[in-house]
């Protein structure tokens, strides 16, 4: 049996375009619940910090959440983000203790 993926994915945006990416966000989140093996795809606002997002996801395998970044939605997202991130996100990958 695979082992579940559970991230929590750290996004910085430029000062004032949180909504660039909140917007593509709400495009892909649809397509990427359809993905086979997604449990959970939510984005969040850091309470005191307008310029900072936090995705958590949950996927039912390594391969499922590796198969999700080459997916076409995905790929087209990746040449956007540019335009409105502060730069790279920082993906933490969580272990049950």
């Amino acid at each position: 049996m695979d082992k579940e993926v559970k991230l929590v994915v750290l996004i910085d945006v430029q000062t004032g375009k949180a909504n660039e990416q909140i917007r593509l966000f709400k495009t892909l989140q649809p397509l990427v619940l359809e993905e086979e093996g997604c449990f959970e795809y939510e984005l969040h606002k850091v309470s005191d910090n307008d310029d900072q997002l936090v995705l958590t996801e949950r996927w039912a395998s390594e391969a499922a959440w590796h198969a999700h970044h080459e997916t076409p939605h995905m790929k087209e997202a990746s040449k956007l983000t540019p335009s409105f991130r502060a730069g790279p996100t920082k993906v933490l990958r969580l272990d049950l203790v």
